[in-house]
Parts: structure tokens; sequence; C-alpha cells
């Protein structure tokens, strides 16, 4: 069911986006977001109870890696509304919540958008100042704050938002996820930010006043919105990550077609010995992030937590690695906008920095694999391939009960060294995913790619496994010196 109706979204996109004209535009057209409402892309991932088709996040994650093959913004877009702004509602909302707000949502006639950013808390949530404050003697909220680049912001009819909530469920300092409607008194969009890319989707920022809202617009537990905050950015973060998988391949797929019509020399492209190389890389890689995507799309709770961070953080940077090299092989001609390849590497860089910019969640995750038990990887005997990564996870585990052994409970404070143990744990999960993804296809394209990535995930860790010298006094050094 999912890979007919991706084909059906792929249909409609190549007759109905273009990309280029979005970019200049800074808009996309309402036709397209109208066809692609016919077709029933903002239902995919909402209950169908109430209008939409339920697919998962699997199928969100393919209908957004089909679009993003076509248009980076159009993606944006569809992909915001079918995991962060909607997860929420989905996944902790009442029924009565439910009821009232999914069934316009899955059919297209609302647009949803999700407002956490602010300008003093990007990565930091704990530092939000939006606040949620009851009315006396009323069943209501009043909100008060400024969200900032707040993507579908300009058009969205609903919002999903997190705020402060002191005293509400009981928790002193605690957080809530709100629901917001465009017409409520007081909710104005600002103007369009001017962005180096997706400049067809909407960003804008979110101002409230004095926003009064039922009490039942809170989203899940009063007082918990941190915790069910993980969950939708755990789905928004792998959905991210898709939109990655479909950038790169129209990159990979750009560039294959080039190579091999490119004449230097007398030869076309591909039969130079580099070029291949550099084109085999970009394939394995492209082979790992979908690996990876894959694999956390199918998880739930803690470890889908844990993998979307690494999903994450590898497609966003594989994404770059491949339009990066896809310019360099195309010469001169990729730096101009008619080829396309411009407009993909400038949509390209923003996601290595929003749903949590990535030197914060290497950190995080490295956290994470500081501090808990070691997860399980029956990867042995699936195939050598198997071996190899078990092998790999062996050096993640090895680097971390060194660092417990020698800092204990200071580590958590080590942030270079949490730093360089998260990148590993990348590593290895795009390792694992591919392995798994090879012994399900059971195809030699699929092996070679696999084993291919592999021996440059080996090659990326070397740096990684041993613990350098600590360069914190030449560190301070340098930073006294641009400082003075």
């Amino acid at each position: 069911m999912i890979a007919a109706f991706c084909d059906s979204v792929d249909r409609f996109a190549r007759a109905s986006v273009d990309a280029r004209r979005i970019d200049a535009a800074h808009r996309i057209e309402p036709a397209v977001i109208e066809g692609l409402a016919e077709l029933g892309v903002f239902g995919v991932s909402i209950p169908e109870a109430y209008g939409g088709a339920d697919l998962g996040l699997p199928g969100v994650c393919s209908v957004v890696t089909t679009l993003a093959r076509h248009d980076r913004s159009v993606a944006t877009t569809v992909g915001l509304h079918l995991g962060l702004g909607t997860r929420g509602l989905v996944a902790f909302g009442s029924d009565a919540l439910k009821a009232a707000w999914l069934p316009d949502l899955a059919a297209g006639r609302r647009i949803a958008a999700f407002a956490t950013t602010e300008a003093g808390a990007g990565s930091d949530l704990a530092a939000i100042r939006t606040r949620a404050l009851p009315v006396p003697a009323s069943d209501q909220l009043e909100v008060d704050g400024e969200k900032i680049f707040v993507t579908n912001g300009g058009f969205a009819r609903v919002y999903t938002l997190t705020a402060a909530t002191p005293g509400l469920g009981g928790a002193r300092k605690g957080h809530s996820l709100l629901l917001v409607a465009r017409e409520d008194a007081g909710v104005t969009a600002g103007p369009e930010e001017d962005k180096l890319g997706l400049r067809g989707s909407s960003t804008t920022t979110l101002h409230l006043d004095a926003v009064r809202v039922p009490a039942d617009r809170v989203i899940g537990v009063p007082g918990e919105g941190m915790t069910h905050l993980g969950h939708v950015l755990a789905w928004g973060r792998t959905v991210l990550a898709a939109g990655c998988v479909g950038s790169a391949d129209a990159a990979l797929g750009a560039t294959v077609a080039y190579v091999a019509q490119r004449r230097q020399f007398g030869r076309t492209l591909d039969a130079f010995e580099v070029v291949r190389e550099q084109v085999a890389e970009m394939a394995a890689v492209r082979f790992a992030m979908e690996a990876l995507v894959r694999a956390a799309s199918r998880l739930s709770g803690e470890h889908l937590l844990s993998r979307s961070v690494a999903a994450k953080v590898f497609c966003s940077e594989g994404n770059w690695e491949i339009v990066d090299t896809a310019i360099q092989l195309h010469g001169g001609v990729g730096y101009i906008e008619e080829t396309g390849l411009a407009l993909l590497l400038r949509d390209a860089r923003i996601t290595r920095i929003f749903e949590g910019a990535n030197d914060v969640l290497r950190v995080h995750l490295g956290t994470i694999e500081a501090m808990s038990p070691p997860e399980r990887r029956p990867l042995r005997g699936i195939s050598p391939l198997g071996r190899v990564a078990d092998a790999f996870d062996a050096g993640v585990e090895e680097l971390r009960a060194h660092l417990r052994g020698r800092y204990g409970i200071r580590l958590a404070r080590e942030q270079r060294l949490l730093h360089r143990l998260g990148q590993l744990a990348v590593l290895r999960d795009a390792c694992d995913a591919a392995v798994v993804r090879a012994a399900e296809e059971e195809t030699p394209a699929s092996a070679d790619l696999a084993a291919h990535w592999l021996a440059l995930a080996r090659a990326r860790s070397a740096a990684l496994l041993p613990e350098p010298p600590r360069p914190a006094e030449l560190v301070d050094r340098i930073a006294g010196a641009l400082h003075a």
C-alpha cells in the first residue's frame, strides 16, 4: 500500500512540482497544496477513524522521501504537517480533541505547524519562556510569548506549541503541549523570513498576545509536555532524515547520468577510477542513509528516541556530502542554478541545524550511550558483514567502558568526549542498519553497498576510537587570541 501510494505522489510531483519556480517565487503554488490534499497526502499519519490513511512513520518517511526527490520545500511543508505538526495530537490528544481537529487536518483543509523554538531557546528547550497560565474563575488558559522559525507558520491554521505551564498538573516548573488555532484572538504570524534555502516553505515568527484557549486544548498530560515532546521530536527527526534521503537520491541520479555522458581527455568521466570511487562512495552513503531511516521508522519508545537522533545527524550530513560531491563532479556547470544542484545544496544546509543542531545531538547521543546499559545488537550470524558490524559495535562499547572507567560520573561534564562517543554511535547505527538491510534484500548490489559503507565507516571512525590528548589549554589560548 505504501509503495502504491508513493507512486501516485511521484506521478503528481513530476507533473506539478517545479522546484526552481518554487524557489524563485519563494512560495508553493496553492494548486500544489490542493493537489496533494486531493491525493490524501496530509492524512498519511492520521488514523482512519479521522479520515487519514494511518500509514505510520514508515509511510510518512516514504512519502517525504518521494517528495524530496522533486523539491525539498514541498517535502518540508508536508513532512512538518505529518510529523511535528500533528504527531502530538495523534499520539497524546484526547478523543474530543482528535475528533474536533484531525478530520480537517487529514483532508488538508487545515495545515499544521509546530512552534517550540524561541529567541533564547533553540536546542535548549528548558529555556522556553512562552507561558500558559490558568485564567482565574474559568476553564481557560492565557498564552503569552513569541516563537521563531515556525515552519508552515505563514499559512498554517493549527499550531502545536510548547509552553511553560507552572503549576498545571501539579508540576511546579512543568511544560505542556498546547493546540492553538490561527483564528484564536491574539495569534498573529510575522512576515516570511528570507532564507538561504527552503525558500518555498513558509518560515515565520508566531506572536501570542494574551491568547485565551480552553484548558482542554492541552495535548496529553498537563505538565508533562517535555516527555511528550521527546516522542514528537523523534518522529520529526526521522521524517527530516527521510527528506535527506530523497534529496540525496536526486543528486546521485543527476551525477550518475552526467558522468556517463560528459567527456574529458577523450573519455567519459565514469571511465576514470577516481570518479568511479567518488560515485561509489556517494551510493554507499546513500544506501546507509535509507537503511537507517527504515530502521528508525520501525521503532518506538526509547529505541526510536536514540535512533532518530542518529538518523537525523547521519542523513543530514550524508545529504550535504552527496550534494557537495555531485557539484564537484559536475564541475563549473554544477555551480549554475539551471542544473538544480545549487538549489539542492542550499536546501540541504539547514537540515544540520533545525530539529536539533547536530553537535548538540551528538553530545546528547553520547550521553545516552555513556549513561545507559549497552543495547543488545545480535548481528552475528546474519552474514560476514554482520560480524564486521559486531566488531564496530565492540569498538564503541570499548570506548564507552574506557570513558566511564576513567571519568565516572564526571563524564557527564566532558562534552568533547561525549561528542566523540555520540559520533561513533551514529556511525555504528548506520552500519547496523546497512547490514540488516543487505540481509533483508539479499541482492549482490545491496551486499556490495553495505560492505563499502562498512569500510568507509571504519575509516571514518579511526580518529574517534582512541582518546586523543586533551587540547583544552591550546583551545583556550587560541580563543583568547581571537578575542584579544
